[in-house]
């Protein structure tokens, strides 16, 4: 094939529909997403906070109840483990009984630093929070802090307080 030019085309043929800069994009654009979540998921917890010296009391009021049935049940958390219904990792636990549409609690030797409180009107009586359909609480509840969320309970952060060596801390929960 003597005289026979051959073209070289650098020019790169594709199929219809291909992007070869689009596909690029979208392996660059991959690539980073998943440097990025693994580095993510890769960061050690930060380990929690020394709590403080010393011990104080907690005084918890309950009000809001609409009838004086079943008891106030009270659950104090000092670790967001398992915050707000974990039955392990509660600190102590309080059933009041209900007059005048009030409950008071008392916390004694509670260590200092922060803590939670979740609370509920049992009103029947056997010791649990009774859920209607898709889990919804049937039975009035509240949280410290007047921590609440429009779905499911409120974090632990959001029903924190406070609570320092000696001091008795005097908390209102509304329940609802």
């Amino acid at each position: 094939m003597k005289g026979f030019p051959m073209r070289i085309s650098k020019r790169r043929r594709s199929l219809p529909g291909y992007n070869a800069e689009m596909i690029n994009s979208q392996r660059i654009s991959i690539v980073l997403l998943v440097v990025v979540i693994s580095a993510c998921a890769s960061a050690p917890p930060a380990p929690p906070e020394p709590r403080p010296e010393g011990h104080g009391r907690v005084e918890v009021t309950m009000t809001g109840f609409k009838n004086q049935d079943g008891t106030a049940q009270v659950a104090l958390f000092i670790d967001p483990a398992g915050w707000p219904d974990g039955e392990s990792s509660v600190f102590a636990t309080a059933v009041a009984p209900i007059s005048d549409g009030e409950a008071v609690a008392l916390f004694e030797d509670v260590p200092a630093g922060p803590f939670a409180v979740s609370a509920f009107h049992d009103e029947d009586g056997n010791g649990e929070l009774n859920s209607a359909a898709l889990g919804i609480p049937s039975e009035p509840y509240g949280f410290s802090a007047g921590a609440s969320n429009l779905f499911g309970p409120p974090g632990f952060k959001e029903a924190t307080i406070e609570l320092a060596a000696g001091e008795t801390q005097r908390i209102t929960i509304k329940v609802k």
